[in-house]
């Protein structure tokens, strides 16, 4: 028989295969019993872990299981902070060595403007550093000096005095302007102020309060920011000046320089910001009010308005072949004129290189036969004084007669250009007006024979005829006249 070694926990139930018998004897060979215990346990080791592996992976799984939403309590502030972006080390430790530069700059600031302590020998800061050495006391010295036999009265005590923080010498914050002044305005001189340190706050609130109005009184940051303006925002901010200025002026009046005035502001608004760029731009500017000085002057007001009615009555009217070469002669001769002024100013410019170069190698050649000439008799003083009188004298007459010869014959070269612009300008429109009066011409012959056509269509005696020519002719004339004096 074969013992029964394998015994089986209570509320434990063996499934048996079937092809195994029940309870037989071991001895029989070839017969499927329960006696090889190997086999069995690895059959159910199988048989386990197949239904631990059906039973996590199905419906009953713990993960496939609803589970409410716990709800955690944060215990400090920063628990139920979000979690922000993973950032990298780098970055980390670039921000890192860029805050200790800060920390580092800010406690130099400070301990470099701050004010030394007076440690004079007689201050108590003096006798707060150096304190005598302390001797070790005796028996007699532990007692109290309630119980010390003998003691008068309490021992004096050294009074102790605390120490505050030092005021900050620091320089008094100057309003900022544009770089260019600071270039050209002499330095001024550097003044101070006493500024109590914000280390001497009594809680962390305080100090952090007290650092943040010394960042805004004395560094001053904000305004740095402010008022340091360059490139693309400096244009924008001139280009919003001009345009607020612009909607204010009145442009009612054409003959007013409102405008002109506004644009030469904001110029030298530019010109005096400008660091590099601003004597350029002032020698700009400065061209630029001379030629429109020379251009106002060369058109008055009186005589720009008779010209503007003379074209406006001009429009009004009829044109006419007579009128149209007349101002054609009239053209041709202002340029004629004109060109005649040209050449005499460039003949009179050429004589006068001309004579300046005489004059030039006449100055020379008297400073060789100066120097040359050694056996000249010498004057007197006050004869040499009347020579140099009359060189001076005889100068001046010819520097008169060429000042005089430059007012009266040479033109300037700004209003020659006004003029040559006014005659292209009186061209086109003798073009325009030339063109104008070939249509009309056409125009006529075609109604011209438009009426003829008619009065052979009507058959009217040539009486008839006569008279409605006439009456035609007068009526022309008659509009005529009344163009003209409108």
């Amino acid at each position: 028989m074969c013992p029964n070694i394998f015994q089986a926990p209570p509320n434990f139930i063996l499934t048996i295969p079937s092809g195994y018998l029940r309870w037989k004897h071991c001895e029989t060979p070839g017969v499927k019993t329960l006696c090889n215990l190997t086999k069995l346990l690895d059959k159910l080791q199988k048989a386990q872990s197949a239904d631990i592996s059906l039973y996590t992976s199905g419906h009953l799984n713990p993960d496939n299981l609803y589970r409410p939403p716990e709800t955690a309590i944060p215990h400090w502030h920063n628990a139920s902070r979000p979690k922000g972006e993973k950032t990298f080390r780098a970055k980390a430790l670039s921000d890192r060595r860029r805050i200790a530069q800060m920390k580092d700059a800010l406690a130099y600031f400070t301990i470099n403007t701050a004010l030394h302590p007076n440690d004079a020998q007689d201050t108590p800061l003096f006798r707060y550093l150096h304190r005598p050495a302390r001797v070790p006391h005796t028996s007699t010295e532990n007692i109290s000096p309630e119980e010390a036999p003998g003691a008068e009265g309490p021992p004096t005590q050294r009074r102790r005095e605390e120490l505050s923080w030092p005021e900050m010498r620091v320089l008094k914050l100057k309003p900022a302007g544009s770089s260019r002044q600071c270039m050209r305005s002499p330095p001024a001189k550097d003044e101070y102020q006493y500024v109590s340190s914000y280390l001497a706050g009594v809680t962390k609130a305080d100090k952090y309060r007290k650092f943040l109005c010394f960042q805004k009184e004395v560094l001053a940051k904000q305004d740095l920011l402010k008022n340091y303006i360059t490139g693309s925002k400096a244009a924008m901010g001139h280009e919003q000046k001009l345009a607020q200025e612009l909607q204010r002026v009145c442009v009612c009046d054409p003959q007013q320089f409102n405008k002109l005035q506004v644009f030469g502001e904001v110029f030298e608004d530019i010109c005096n910001s400008s660091l590099i760029f601003g004597d350029l731009l002032k020698e700009v500017k400065g061209e630029y009010e001379l030629y429109m000085a020379i251009l106002l002057a060369s058109q008055p007001t009186e005589r720009y308005q008779n010209l503007l009615d003379h074209v406006k009555g001009l429009e009004r009217r009829s044109v006419k072949t007579a009128d149209i070469n007349q101002a054609r002669e009239e053209l041709r001769a202002l340029v004629t004129a004109t060109k005649a002024a040209v050449a005499r100013n460039d003949k009179l410019r050429h004589e006068l290189e001309v004579e300046h170069r005489l004059l030039q190698s006449a100055k020379k050649n008297a400073e060789l036969s100066e120097k040359t000439v050694t056996d000249e008799k010498h004057l007197t003083l006050i004869e040499q004084v009347e020579k140099k009188r009359c060189e001076i004298l005889k100068k001046w007459d010819e520097i008169q007669d060429l000042e005089r010869e430059i007012k009266t014959t040479l033109i300037h070269t700004g209003i020659s250009h006004i003029i040559k612009d006014r005659i292209r300008s009186i061209e086109a429109e003798a073009i325009k007006l030339e063109t104008a009066n070939n249509v009309l011409k056409k125009t006529t012959y075609m109604m011209e024979n438009q009426v003829k056509q008619c009065l052979q269509k009507s058959k009217m005696s040539e009486e008839e005829q006569r008279n409605l020519w006439e009456f035609i002719k007068e009526f022309v004339q008659l509009k005529e006249t009344d163009n003209n004096s409108q």
